[in-house]
């Protein structure tokens, strides 16, 4: 074959002189982090880790003691294997006791204890408490309840003749939990307190309400369990307070001023409740634990909550005649309402009157009703109720839950839809004849279901504007 037919190749030549450029990581040790932003690093962590990375290194065996926050759980502190019980106990005095001696801070800024309360803890608490006062503290928070707290009484004593015009200038946040306490004879109160959370917590009314009246700092208040059979009524105003919540106390009743207030939670029976004026409030949550008319519901909340943009409220709603409820009170400026109903079978055939909130909430945007209706009976029955026509002007999302197709519920829905000329979004989630969420085979079969009743009832009424789901 002819050597010009013939192709060779030559391998290219590796250089072996080209400089190699490696990427490589800067090497930064924990050792070389300043002493300060270790001390920020080991705050973090459970005291319990603290207190090994010790074992790291030789220049941080006693780094731990300068953490600022000293937080102490019992799980965390003795581990699960012996929880509860007198070793157990005797453990976590232990260890604690162990890194209270070891402790060369001078400011401590918090200090959590978190352990079920034991009798044996109550002289060991005091002494912690005191060390941590001495020592500036800005958060002290004492969660003693135990797993089973029925029926105990033998609460921890919060220990109030400790606490000398210095310490209580410091405090800033303070969490009393299964706790017990005092006050002394012309307490000055907490003037630089900004968070107080109470929980179960057995107090005289005259106390509670002292204490709470001298805490003119306050911005942020939670209250659970905390029984004074009696009524609360806070004498001077809590002008800088944003955060009310109320949960499971026996009280009569709530009277207070707080004009800055933003959010308010509530859980409970009914009972008289007096924000004053509250401009400010944005968010309400409402759970009642009796019955709630819908008389209180629109004449004695749009008092309370006047100013309120996003309220939920969860009742039993005892509905009666009058199908409409005029009343001169209104939610003037509320854009959210989420409702949560249970309502009786006798009930069922009056939901349409639940179109009273719509007439006080003139400016809702978004409407959220929740049905747990009993109601044997699945068929729509004729003539189907009306009510005079009222344009809801400004309501552009109607969600329903628990639609199980009952002529109240289809009476409710036809007459929001029909006045609402700017709906945009129609959500339908069903549920069977006793509130529950539907199977897959059963969501199939109400969306064939719901279908027909769009085709006989809301065509034509509802906005062209508007989607429809079915979830």
């Amino acid at each position: 074959m002819d050597s010009h037919l013939m192709r060779t190749s030559k391998r290219p030549r590796r250089c072996y002189y080209e400089p190699v450029i490696k990427k490589t990581r800067a090497k930064v040790h924990l050792a070389d982090l300043s002493e300060d932003l270790l001390s920020v690093v080991l705050s973090k962590l459970p005291i319990k880790d603290a207190v090994r990375t010790g074992l790291l290194s030789s220049k941080w065996r006693h780094m731990w003691r300068g953490c600022s926050k000293l937080k102490f759980d019992g799980i965390t502190v003795c581990g699960s294997g012996l929880f509860g019980g007198q070793e157990y106990t005797q453990k976590f005095i232990d260890n604690v006791n162990a890194v209270m001696q070891q402790h060369r801070c001078m400011v401590v800024d918090e200090l959590v204890i978190k352990f079920g309360f034991d009798s044996r803890l109550m002289d060991h608490v005091n002494t912690w408490v005191d060390f941590a006062l001495s020592s500036r503290m800005k958060s002290l928070a004492l969660d003693f309840a135990p797993a089973k707290f029925m029926g105990r009484t033998d609460q921890y004593k919060f220990p109030v003749q400790l606490l000398d015009e210095g310490s209580i200038f410091q405090l800033r946040h303070l969490r009393l939990s299964f706790t017990s306490f005092e006050l002394p004879p012309q307490f000055s109160g907490f003037p630089n307190l900004t968070t107080l959370d109470l929980h179960m917590l057995r107090v005289t009314r005259k106390d509670l309400q002292d204490m709470l009246s001298n805490c003119v700092n306050l911005e942020w208040l939670s209250m659970i369990r905390c029984h004074l059979n009696d009524e609360l009524t806070v004498a001077r105003p809590l002008s800088k307070l944003i955060y009310l919540s109320v949960a499971h106390c026996n009280i009569t009743k709530i009277v207070l001023n707080a004009v800055k207030l933003k959010t308010f939670m509530f859980y409970g029976r009914l009972y008289p409740i007096d924000l004053g004026c509250a401009p400010e409030l944005k968010h309400a949550f409402l759970e009642f634990y009796s019955s709630v008319t819908l008389e209180y519901a629109l004449t004695v909340l749009p008092k309370v909550i006047s100013s309120v943009q996003y309220l939920t409220l969860r009742a039993i709603f005892p509905l009666k005649m009058p199908l409409l409820m005029e009343t001169p009170c209104k939610f003037s400026q509320l854009k959210y309402l989420n409702l949560w109903l249970i309502l009786k079978h006798e009930e069922a055939s009056n939901i349409l009157s639940l179109a009273s909130f719509l007439r006080a909430a003139p400016y809702v945007e978004k409407l959220e009703m929740h049905f747990s209706v009993y109601d044997s009976m699945h068929e729509v029955s004729k003539p189907i109720k009306s009510l005079p026509r009222c344009p809801h002007n400004y309501l552009k999302n109607l969600h329903i839950t628990g639609f199980s197709g009952t002529t109240g519920q289809l009476e409710f829905l036809l007459h929001a839809v029909e006045n609402a000329p700017v709906l945009k979004m129609l959500t339908i989630k069903g549920a069977d004849l006793t509130g529950c969420d539907l199977d897959h085979i059963g969501k199939r079969r109400f969306s064939f279901q719901f279908r027909e009743l769009e085709r006989e009832y809301l065509r034509g009424i509802i906005s062209p504007n508007a989607e429809l789901r079915i979830i």
